[in-house]
């Protein structure tokens, strides 16, 4: 029979093997959650412009904002976009003669 510092060892390391498994589905719901709001993000130019507006705001660590650098790049380029199709929009439907 174990005695009982082994049991509280037991206990400790069945305990720690717990909480690596739900960090582990905490990391993958934020995988997932985050490839959502990517994609919705890509589709739609108001998710874009929220998302950057919530990196701006919520990221801090520099590390962060390089990691997602490339991310950033590219919803600003399809918010900026966005812009310049709105505005072709308005001066040709002003040009238009109908």
């Amino acid at each position: 029979m174990a005695t009982l510092e082994q049991q509280i060892a037991q206990k400790q390391d069945e305990l720690n093997r717990l909480k690596e498994k739900a960090q582990k589905q905490e990391n993958a719901q934020k995988i997932v959650l985050g490839g959502m709001l990517l994609s919705v993000a890509r589709k739609n130019n108001d998710v874009a412009r929220m998302v950057l507006d919530m990196i701006n705001k919520e990221i801090n660590r520099d590390t962060d904002k390089k990691r997602l650098s490339t991310v950033i790049d590219e919803l600003k380029l399809l918010v900026q976009w966005s812009f310049i199709l709105i505005y072709y929009k308005i001066i040709t439907n002003s040009l238009c003669v109908c």
